[in-house]
């Protein structure tokens, strides 16, 4: 029954891509670049520079509404069951992974054609356009590039955020997450190659690797180091393990998932992670040393951390969003930024999703995954607009002082938006944060 519905899918992806290269045609203004460009959106801070350009565009004909609505109807009714929130289509019951190449195809172009059509449906209804850009959330220069922050802000930012999420049980709780999220995916494959099948073997290694540094008393004691137990087990001591253990697993894992590009996203995630191992790799797992002796090694690792993952490192944003929500997926969203108030201080944050089913569990979802970029937004902002004391990289105590004719800062404003067919109209609060859902019409 898969292989059949595999073959149809297969069959209609062609004619809907050719297809969507007609409703680019009628779609005048637009250039090679902005439809080329769709992914890495980088935000300059201040106001948009293609402000000017977006109202001097000429609106697209009637007869491309037409055709891209009706495009996008099939779309939805082929998509239907496939969730789109967040990184490569998903089964929206089950949440695994969709692996062939076809649906994850169609589901990028379902995404880019809505997002184009509610943009210019909008202008055609005579409403303030939202001018979305997609983006991946995947690091803090980028959450920072959406807000505006300057880059003296953007070092507080990174100060506030690393003795956070460095402690032990974030960085061992998020290690688990990525494999486990790996092997997840791997148990989805329908025919798994012998590389992939190697690399849920060093996964499941790795795992038990890491369940061992897990706290055995409390969970206030710091496990880089572990202290003596009060009842030592019987026998002879464990020998020593060290993280380059673990060092040599991912970058094994690394290496067997280069061949599987299903995986792609995984093995980013995987070469994330590698950057903070580099970092730990000569500490020694062991138990026969005492509190005090594990506390203060503990300190050094955070603060060789600290010291070590930059603004923009893939590995500290995973930390954080594993800190925040247990998840280390990156969060892939449209975007659109509004700047106003003296000194172009107060920053309005639109984020929005497209919807291939109109159902409540759809929009439940939808909601949970635009709440947690809102929430990104939220605690990026804060840390940034902190004027408490910070410890800079030597581990020394620094005070952030505001320049000459510097005023308090901004307000933030949040809103999510979901657009779906079939979806009742409404506003809703979740989380302290305000989701709008809209049906996609025709203007």
């Amino acid at each position: 029954m898969r292989t059949t519905c595999s073959m149809e899918c297969r069959g209609k992806l062609e004619p809907l891509l050719r297809a969507n290269a007609a409703l680019r045609v009628l779609a005048p203004g637009r250039s090679r670049q902005s439809s080329g460009n769709r992914r890495g959106i980088h935000f300059a801070p201040g106001p948009a520079s293609s402000e000017d350009d977006e109202q001097e565009r000429a609106p697209p004909p009637r007869r491309w509404y037409r055709a891209a609505y009706a495009r996008l109807l099939r779309h939805a009714g082929s998509l239907r069951g496939i969730g789109l929130a967040g990184g490569p289509p998903r089964h929206a019951a089950t949440g695994s992974l969709i692996t062939y190449p076809y649906a994850a195809a169609l589901a990028a172009h379902f995404d880019a054609l809505a997002r184009e059509f509610v943009s210019a449906a909008a202008v055609a209804s005579r409403h303030p356009p939202l001018k979305l850009k997609e983006t991946s959330l995947s690091s803090l220069t980028r959450v920072c590039d959406v807000l505006g922050v300057s880059a003296q802000r953007r070092k507080i930012v990174r100060l506030t955020v690393c003795p956070q999420v460095t402690q032990h049980h974030i960085w061992r709780g998020a290690l688990e997450e990525v494999l486990g999220d790996l092997k997840t995916d791997m148990a989805s494959l329908e025919r798994p190659s012998p590389a992939t099948q190697m690399a849920e073997q060093i996964a499941s290694a790795c795992i038990r690797f890491l369940s061992d540094t897990a706290d055995a008393a409390t969970s206030s004691t710091p496990s880089w180091m572990r202290p003596t137990p009060f009842k030592k087990p019987a026998g002879a001591p464990p020998p020593a393990k060290t993280w380059q253990e673990v060092l040599d697993m991912f970058t094994d894992v690394a290496k067997s998932l280069e061949t599987d590009p299903r995986l792609a996203g995984h093995a980013q995630k995987i070469e994330a992670m590698k950057e903070g191992l580099y970092q730990i790799r000569d500490i020694v797992i062991e138990r026969d040393i005492s509190f005090k002796e594990a506390r203060r090694q503990d300190c050094l690792v955070q603060r060789k951390l600290s010291k070590s993952l930059g603004h923009s490192s893939r590995c500290l944003y995973t930390l954080l969003l594993f800190y925040l929500y247990g998840t280390v997926r990156d969060i892939e969203v449209h975007v659109g930024i509004c700047i106003s108030g003296k000194g172009s201080r107060n920053v309005t944050v639109h984020a929005a999703k497209f919807l291939t089913d109109g159902d409540e569990l759809a929009v439940r979802s939808g909601v949970k995954q635009l709440s947690r970029a809102l929430g990104v937004f939220r605690f990026v902002w804060e840390a940034a607009n902190t004027d408490c004391d910070a410890t800079n990289d030597n581990g020394k105590d620094v005070t952030v002082k505001k320049k000459n004719g510097e005023d308090a800062k901004g307000v933030l404003e949040l809103q999510g938006h979901l657009w779906g067919f079939g979806v009742e109209e409404k506003a809703v609060t979740y989380r302290g944060h305000v989701f709008h859902v809209h049906q996609i019409q025709l203007p």
